[in-house]
């Protein structure tokens, strides 16, 4: 083993043995449960506000409510399948079939399947899923090789990545049913939640408002998903480094090279579900999301300690990274 590798996985000992002692891990329970109480609750009131044919603003305020609620939801499918609600597989399953495939309509089978990829791979050219677009290029490789609309797009992506970026929602939902068309077997449970989505969104409010302004509602609420999703998650990791396939980076090396943490504030921490601490979430992925802030602080000055980059920015600071990292690969597309 190489003397990186070494002080890799001694570092990543000696880091654990710190939060440990000041309680990071232990699980929190209590505010599990009240967020999940308040997303549900929140649901179903914007909900059936929209039921009562409310005019064009309480109308938009209700969709953008549950465009939020939606995301939030999704926080905590992801943290119930990290196992940072719960040990117990099942009941992780129940949760996140509920938070996501129920509210959202992002398949949890299909979710998990991606996320599983992504963490151990991150920023892995040839292995994370995210890394792989047949519209933007994200790597140098991938620029390269991109050719008519890949290549066309590819060229003015630093601009419409954060305009197209808009459709996450649609795309998240076309993704997964392809994901169940695939795996029609494996993906019973969210086939039947799925299902229940759909008569949730299409026929109460049908009954209620008619065909049309019940499309239009699904509609306008899973567009104001996109920039909700973009702004969090297009910040994590485009522009940081880039991981060869032949290259055997410890993991702790790995995830503080390639991940990057936003604002700090208890805002920061509510608007984007704790993923602001992304560098500790990457490192410790079952850590309840409540425990992240505090493990951050003290990953910070353990760092700062042994000499370790720590990559810390305001959103708009990270949002400059990632449009100038775009721009640098928007170069190397053919014309």
């Amino acid at each position: 083993m190489s003397a990186v590798a070494n002080r890799g996985h001694r570092l990543h000992r000696l880091l654990i043995n710190e939060l440990a002692s000041a309680g990071c891990f232990k699980p929190a329970p209590v505010r599990a449960v009240a967020y999940g109480a308040l997303v549900l609750g929140g649901y179903a009131c914007a909900y059936t506000g929209l039921l009562t044919a409310p005019g064009w603003g309480l109308r938009l305020l209700c969709l953008a409510a549950l465009a939020f609620l939606c995301v939030q939801a999704a926080f905590i499918a992801h943290e119930a399948g990290h196992g940072a609600l719960t040990r117990d597989r099942r009941l992780a399953q129940c949760i996140g079939q509920v938070f996501n495939t129920l509210l959202t309509a992002l398949c949890y089978s299909y979710f998990s399947h991606i996320h599983r990829a992504h963490h151990p791979h991150c920023n892995d050219r040839g292995r994370d899923p995210d890394m792989q677009s047949d519209l933007f290029s994200l790597y140098a490789q991938s620029a390269a090789q991109k050719r008519g609309l890949g290549a066309l797009l590819s060229r003015h992506q630093a601009v419409l990545i954060w305009i197209l970026i808009s459709l996450q929602g649609l795309t998240f939902k076309l993704d997964s049913l392809q994901y169940l068309r695939r795996n029609p077997r494996t993906t019973r449970i969210d086939q039947a939640v799925l299902a229940l989505h759909a008569f949730l969104w299409l026929v109460p409010p049908t009954i209620v408002l008619g065909l049309g302004d019940a499309l239009v509602n699904y509609a306008l609420m899973t567009w104001l998903i996109g920039p909700y999703t973009g702004a969090i998650f297009l910040v994590n990791h485009i522009g940081t480094r880039v991981i060869e396939p032949d290259e055997e980076l410890p993991f702790f090396v790995q995830e503080i090279a390639v991940t990057r943490n936003l604002g700090s504030s208890r805002l920061h921490d509510f608007v984007f579900g704790g993923l602001n601490n992304h560098i500790e979430h990457h490192l410790f992925p079952s850590m309840p999301t409540a425990r992240l802030p505090q493990a951050r602080r003290i990953t910070r000055e353990f760092c700062h300690r042994h000499g370790i980059a720590y990559r810390e920015m305001s959103w708009l600071a990270a949002a400059r990274e990632v449009t100038r990292h775009l721009r640098a690969m928007s170069a190397l597309a053919p014309h």
